[in-house]
């Protein structure tokens, strides 16, 4: 937690300054934020209790409800919330945690009352809110923290033992299962990402390319995900699942002022745009043995920001914590199936629907089954892979029981030959749904 306090006094210092502000009580910016010494000297002139740290962003029209949240979960000075999409909270200074003369600092737009008490806005997008009480400027690790989870909800797994029904053997009646003990406990988003989010945050790419060292964004729908939704209109489709983009993890993490998961380049540079090219023009056991190596080992899971799960973590996610194959059971159930997502995705229709459309399961956690076909990270000793947890529900692989299942009802019968030529094997629609250790 540490290592998150000093990277959110950098970034509030230096390259997002100008994104902050100190506000007095009434709302008013009094002081534009270009170094926390700054702040220091307003409260040491005048009082703590009048002035508080926020983003300068207003808040969108019509989120301005807000409502005194029980935390989640506590631990020592640290605290929980689990809130909806546009829903703004109350945090008032409590007795024994946020005692004695301190300060609001937000990530976020926020106000303040007569009594010290903190409204923050409501978000729009799923994403972690972070509010600190600090007593000293020069030093937030000393500061009460505040995580506000925008549809995003906790799942403990440290410590707890979950058994695995892996890939089947080549004789489909044998199954390999493994028991694996988790190390982390996750803050997981409840849904997929959505479309609205995607724009939200693709707004910011150029602040990423500045860190990191990424590809060029392409066109919005990517590789043709545009065939499995009703419309290409986005405003008509805002919160349908968005395409996977694995750069959209460090975006939302540098939002968030989190570290980022992905400490390097995410391609080689030796893979440059002709071979990238063929790559997806001309499928071959060489183009795509160079695109996996083309990948480099930078994944840091034990760093504090957004990723995809591991394969392990989401078939336990998927069963919202059940001890069998299926979040119902053991047995493949049509209707029990149907609970979780549209089973006549196969007949013909568009293979995305609108999230939390179907009901969620016993972790919180909606379209756990069905809609978009989520990435998943897969661990092979020192190396790793990431990819759709069905592999495009390819009959050729050797496939865990949920994906032989599924793949009756899996969106593959709509035509992208006739969309174009050079993509015949894209077969399902491939979204994303992230994760951050709980720190």
């Amino acid at each position: 937690m540490k290592k998150i306090f000093l990277l959110f006094a950098v970034c509030l210092s230096f390259s997002f300054g100008n994104d902050f502000c100190v506000f007095d009580a009434n709302g008013n910016c009094v002081s534009n934020l270009h170094d926390m010494r700054e702040a220091q000297n307003v409260f040491q002139e005048k009082s703590f209790k009048k002035y508080y740290i926020a983003s300068k962003a207003k808040p969108v029209a019509g989120l301005r409800s807000y409502k005194s949240v029980k935390p989640t979960k506590s631990s020592g000075h640290k605290r929980w919330y689990e809130v909806d999409w546009n829903q703004g909270m109350i945090l008032c200074p409590e007795k024994e945690f946020n005692t004695g003369d301190g300060m609001w600092i937000v990530n976020g737009s926020a106000r303040m009352d007569s009594k010290n008490c903190l409204y923050v806005d409501g978000s729009p997008y799923t994403r972690s809110i972070l509010v600190l009480y600090a007593r000293n400027l020069n030093d937030l690790t000393d500061a009460d923290s505040s995580w506000i989870l925008v549809n995003q909800t906790i799942v403990e797994l440290a410590g707890k033992t979950f058994k695995i029904w892996d890939s089947y053997s080549y004789d489909p009646k044998k199954t390999k299962i493994r028991d694996v003990t988790f190390k982390q406990d996750l803050i997981v988003d409840k849904t997929e990402l959505r479309i609205r989010d995607a724009i939200w945050l693709r707004q910011y790419v150029s602040e990423l390319r500045k860190l990191r060292d990424v590809p060029e964004y392409n066109s919005f729908w990517g590789r043709h995900n545009y065939a499995f939704y009703p419309t290409k209109d986005t405003l008509e489709i805002l919160d349908y699942p968005a395409p996977s983009d694995g750069r959209l993890t460090l975006i939302r993490s540098m939002q968030d002022r989190l570290e980022m998961t992905w400490t390097g380049a995410i391609l080689k540079k030796s893979l440059d745009a002709e071979k990238n090219q063929n790559y997806f023009t001309q499928p071959s056991v060489e183009n795509l043995q160079g695109a996996y190596d083309s990948f480099v080992d930078v994944l840091d899971t034990a760093a504090n920001g957004y990723r995809y799960p591991s394969k392990d973590e989401w078939f336990v996610l998927q069963r919202g914590g059940a001890a069998t194959i299926f979040a119902w059971g053991n047995d493949p159930d049509e209707k029990k199936l149907s609970r979780y997502m549209d089973i006549n995705c196969s007949e013909g229709r568009m293979g995305v629907y609108t999230v939390r459309m179907f009901a969620p399961n016993g972790y919180g956690l909606y379209d756990v089954y069905g809609n978009a076909e989520g990435n998943v990270i897969n661990f092979m000793g020192s190396e790793y892979s990431y990819g759709p947890i069905c592999n495009d529900y390819d009959v050729s692989t050797r496939l865990p029981p949920v994906c032989v299942f599924m793949k009756k009802y899996a969106c593959t019968k709509i035509d992208l030959k006739s969309v174009n030529h050079d993509l015949p094997y894209v077969k399902t629609f491939k979204g994303m749904r992230l994760v951050r250790k709980l720190e």
